[in-house]
């Protein structure tokens, strides 16, 4: 058969010999039959064999031949042998029979009976594929009736058109032929049994979720690009040239057997064409790990257990030739994403190291993992960039640039402190953000006015402004140079952002690009010494281009710029795909070969497939135009699965994020891994695990560590779940005894029992500096900002009562200035509300101030209980004849919010409690007022016996909490107590809940000692401690603490809508 347009099949001219029947002699051809065949060659209805005309004579000897050849395929197929003499075939027959008999079905296939007569003929036609349906077969010719007449319309019928099983009208008509006995009825019925259990199916007629039922299930699902491509590459084939230039062409490609593995199994199915009422079900063998599937909780994860499975394959001593790292292909969807993790992992050992494994990341190009020529890239886009703070960062991080203007490496985080500080976020100056179209931001928050701010404070100092500028403080000291490191740099950048805009010819643009080189780079090492080597070859090699070709035209940078890049850019010897070590490469075409080992990461469900987006223009999409052979990503992934699967010799590896990172939830892997999962279930029988293995989030986890040998080759963790490091629990010696003790360190102990015990005990201390870049001017400030500047607006020192509003707007100016607050009208509604909110606080400090009148002296705190000493001083003390008043200040709100019944909130008021202890203790009477943003707090002095009391227990807790941590926190104390003793809420409050974090959220020490609740009651002590530390500073809070509310604008709102 030949293919013509659109995939359609065409008879090719076969050569008969002269006089030979096409048809074997001892098959019967009916009259009903012989008289089909004469009225569809528009003979007339009495035509017999040799009544046939000449030229219909041609086209029916051609349909014999092309049904005889079809014939004895089909039953050298079916019969596993070729026997001529049954078939009635001479010697070139037999030859031609075995010629086009599959390799796979010569061998070890049982023999099946080949019928005789008409049988033979319609058991053939029912077992013709598809593809040879095209041509008349024996149902396909015009009805007639007893006088000969054609019924119907006269049109060929053919079986296919009919409803399944619909074929008694012809077996009847046979029958009736040969007589009406019960003979020739049990033979019609006998015709149509075989005829409906082999009779061939129209694989394009049947729905998609059927194909499995008729076919291999994973050539059905992921096969379509490669049916479509032979079936066009069949389009150009000739046979009979074929067979005239190679008179014994045969090539056998399949393996025989089924194999012993499951991997094997699988291969040879589908070389087969194997169903899956076919597979036998066999079970797995115990050793049988050719195909592994694999869950983690991320990418770094994934590629982090691969590197422990590749290890055990290394380390594992085969019967015949050891695995190699070279043997190992991982296949990726988007390979540019696992780069940074691919690196993190395979290279974090050194070579000597027993763990190193050799790898080569191929489809990468030298622009894109080199930092220099990443470095460069940026700089020829200069004139398009933000010029944003983490860019100027990132080039900061370039050995090459950065031994270019003379900044080490460990001046980094200095000079990122400074940035930070000094409000810089993107752009250069005023014109460069003007060419951008955002001239209307003006130069706030840009790297000029950074710049200044440093310069400006390391010359006058913070205090001193000048020239609108206000200064910053923290440049200083010999590190000053760095600020004229960055200084130069970004006077180069504001010199090339405006020559870049021209445009030169290339030898032109030869001397500009060898000037910018020069101004930004200096080599570090041997690598960036190759690397400015290339850039100067590839530059040298696109003038010269251009010199051959006498193009002397000006360009565009855009132009010159990808020209040069792309000739530094080019592949050579040192980009190969195979190079020795671990190979990674993304899924694609070209990329299934023959690898003993096939592992393919990142199939997860949206990832792989992968999704092309459609154009808002596709012929390709409309309905009608789609043809074989187009283009789809979505096949092409199908396809690459199912080459990969095949070219895995002796194991196959799959991979896919199956857990949430967040909560641990399971995520489907991608279709096919499913697809190819089912499959395996249906025709396998499995262990209980299923083939599939789930590992824990982190590499050091105790379940790697529980089974020998242990899963994980990460030997620096297995001391840490060594039974000697947790049999005992972590417990020091007590503190020693005359210890002195602060007010600020008890009130850290009373915050936070754990933490204090870190930072004051073991000197660890967990806050960690942000080193996230912020990109973008502010727009808005947060609870954090605004608790700042509120405490930078109340600062009571140089400030009076007669011009407070004038003072005020001199200190917003000041942050202003500074770019702490957004621009335009956001900034100026910011600065209104942090006025309103400071005044009352300030009118407030000062009404009190004056009825306390002047302070008078200072008073020492001094109190032991033998073992443990607590002593401070404090200043601004007033004496009112009673005792000691004390006015002391807060940014923060110290009410809980409510109107009608304001009570004050214990956890603002930890300092405030030490100090009245400590006073009520000496026996003095100590009256304390606090002005925050919303209130004011008299807080009057306790019984000495009763702070005695509390203060020795609080020592004795502080004593505990140094040797160990405690299992206590205060918020979830505090929730405990205010809830009635209500565990659930106090579990909220330490956990959290989806909306709001808890305090183990917060607080890295809690989260390292006790990472849930559960754990911290393991500890048996939070009942107790938290009504021994925590109870009385909640009841005198409550009960004896005086809230005064301000007179704030919203408060006068309110009694005025009363």
């Amino acid at each position: 058969m030949r293919r013509g347009p659109r995939g359609i099949l065409q008879p090719v001219p076969v050569p008969t010999k002269p006089g030979a029947d096409p048809i074997p002699r001892h098959v019967g051809i009916p009259s009903w039959v012989q008289e089909g065949l004469a009225t569809y060659f528009e003979a007339p209805a009495g035509a017999t064999w040799a009544g046939v005309g000449a030229v219909n004579e041609q086209r029916l000897a051609l349909y014999k031949a092309l049904d005889r050849l079809d014939y004895i395929a089909r039953m050298a197929t079916r019969d596993g042998t070729v026997d001529g003499q049954r078939l009635g075939l001479d010697v070139g027959e037999r030859r031609q029979a075995v010629e086009v008999q599959p390799a796979s079905t010569r061998r070890d296939r049982p023999k099946l009976p080949v019928v005789d007569g008409l049988d033979a003929v319609e058991h053939h036609h029912a077992l013709a594929r598809p593809e040879r349906l095209g041509l008349p077969g024996p149902g396909c010719w015009p009805e007639r009736g007893a006088d000969g007449a054609v019924h119907g319309d006269g049109r060929p019928r053919c079986d296919l058109d009919r409803e399944p099983g619909d074929h008694g009208d012809r077996d009847e008509r046979c029958a009736g032929r040969v007589g009406s006995g019960d003979l020739c009825r049990h033979r019609a019925e006998r015709r149509r049994a075989a005829r409906e259990k082999t009779r061939a199916v129209s694989l394009d007629a049947l729905p998609p979720e059927q194909l499995h039922a008729h076919a291999h299930p994973l050539l059905a699902a992921w096969g379509k690009l490669g049916r479509d491509f032979i079936r066009m590459l069949d389009g150009f084939d000739d046979a009979d040239a074929t067979r005239k230039q190679y008179n014994s062409l045969r090539l056998d490609l399949f393996s025989d057997g089924d194999g012993d593995t499951l991997l094997q199994q699988i291969q040879a199915a589908i070389r087969d064409l194997r169903p899956v009422g076919e597979h036998a079900r066999l079970p797995l063998a115990e050793d049988d790990h050719s195909l592994e599937f694999h869950v983690a909780h991320s990418a770094q994860r994934e590629v982090e257990v691969l590197h422990d499975q590749c290890l055990n394959w290394l380390a594992q001593k085969a019967a015949d030739a050891p695995l190699r790292p070279r043997d190992i292909v991982v296949m990726v969807p988007d390979l540019q994403k696992w780069i940074p993790a691919i690196h993190a992992v395979f290279g974090q050992y050194p070579r000597h190291d027993t763990r190193y494994i050799p790898y080569e990341i191929a489809d990468t190009k030298e622009r894109q993992q080199n930092p220099l020529l990443i470095a460069l890239e940026w700089l020829l886009k200069l004139p398009d960039q933000r010029c944003s703070q983490s860019q100027i960062r990132d080039l900061l991080e370039v050995p090459a640039l950065a031994q270019r203007f003379r900044i080490r490496e460990n001046d980094l985080p200095l000079l990122a402190r400074w940035i930070e500080g000094a409000g810089i976020r993107w752009g250069l100056d005023d014109a460069h953000r003007q060419r951008l179209g955002l001239g209307a931001t003006g130069a706030q928050n840009s790297w000029l006015f950074g710049l200044e701010r440093m310069l400006t404070g390391y010359a006058n100092g913070d205090r001193s402004s000048f020239d609108g500028i206000a200064p910053y403080g923290e440049v200083a000291g010999l590190d000053a140079v760095l600020a004229g490191s960055l200084a130069e740099l970004l006077h180069q950048l504001q010199r090339w952002s405006h020559r870049l805009l021209q445009v030169y010819t290339p030898v032109e643009w030869a001397a500009v690009f060898r000037e910018l080189v020069s101004q930004f780079f200096d080599a570090a090492d041997e690598r960036d010494k190759m690397t400015l080597l290339q850039a100067e070859q590839g530059l040298q090699r696109w003038v010269d281009d251009c010199a051959l070709a006498q193009f002397d035209q000006p360009l565009q940078l855009s132009v010159a710029a990808e020209a040069w890049l792309s000739q530094v850019d080019e592949p050579d010897l040192n980009q190969r795909f195979m190079s020795g070590g671990v190979t990674f490469c993304t899924l694609m075409p070209m990329r299934a070969v023959p690898f003993k080992v096939v592992c393919l990461l990142g199939m997860n469900d949206g990832d792989y497939p992968r999704r092309t987006p459609s154009a808002d223009f596709d012929l390709l999409r409309m309905p009608g135009m789609q043809r074989p052979g187009d283009r789809s990503r979505r096949e092409d992934d199908r396809y690459l699965m199912l080459e990969a699967l095949l070219a895995a010799r002796q194991k196959l590896y799959v991979s896919w994020t199956g857990r949430s990172i967040r909560d641990n939830s399971w995520q489907p892997p991608s279709v096919l891994v499913s697809q190819l999962r089912d499959y395996i279930a249906q025709c396998w029988q499995l262990p209980a695990h299923g083939l599939l293995t789930e590992h824990p989030l982190q590499p050091f986890s105790r379940r790697y560590f529980e089974t020998s040998p242990s899963l994980t080759w990460a030997r620096e963790w297995a001391a840490v779940h060594a039974e000697s490091a947790i049999a005992a629990p972590l417990s020091l010696t007590p503190p020693d005894a005359g210890q002195k003790l602060s007010i600020r360190q008890l009130a850290e102990f009373l915050r936070q029992p754990v933490k204090a015990f870190m930072a004051q005990r073991l000197q660890i201390r967990f806050d960690q500096d942000s080193a996230q870049s912020q990109d973008d001017e502010p727009f808005a400030i947060d609870g954090l900002e605004n608790w700042a500047l509120i405490s930078r607006l109340t600062e009571r020192d140089q400030i009076s009562a007669s011009d407070l509003n004038t003072q005020l707007q001199q200190r917003l100016d000041t942050i202003r200035r500074e770019g702490v607050l957004p621009l335009s009208h956001t900034g100026d509604q910011i600065a209104d509300s942090l006025i309103g909110e400071a005044e009352p606080v300030l009118r407030t400090w000062q009404r009190l101030m004056q009825e306390a009148g002047e302070a008078s002296g200072t008073q020492q705190w001094r109190y032991s209980n033998g073992q443990i000493t607590v002593e401070d001083w404090s200043g601004g003390l007033v004496e009112d004849g009673q005792g000691w008043r004390l006015l002391d200040f807060t940014p923060s709100r110290l009410t809980n919010g409510q109107k009608k019944k304001p009570l004050a909130v214990a956890e603002k008021l930890w300092q405030p409690w030490i100090r009245q202890l400590l006073a009520s203790a000496q026996g003095v009477a100590l009256t304390q007022l606090m002005v925050g943003r919303d209130a004011w707090l008299e807080m009057p002095s306790l019984p000495q016996a009763e702070a005695q009391q509390s203060l020795n227990k609080l020592l004795q807790i502080w004593m505990q909490g140094m040797t160990r941590p405690l299992g206590i926190s205060s918020g979830s104390a505090m929730e405990w107590l205010r809830k009635n003793q209500d565990l659930r809420a106090a579990q909220s409050a330490y956990e959290g809940d989806a909306f709001n974090p808890g305090e183990v959220d917060k607080d890295l020490a809690l989260a390292r000692c006790w990472p849930d609740f559960a754990s911290m009651q393991q500890a048996g002590e939070f009942t107790e401690i938290a009504e021994a530390l925590y109870q009385p500073l909640l009841i005198w809070a409550e009960s004896q603490v005086a809230v005064h509310m301000l007179d704030t604008e919203e408060a006068a709102q309110e009694k005025r809508d009363e």
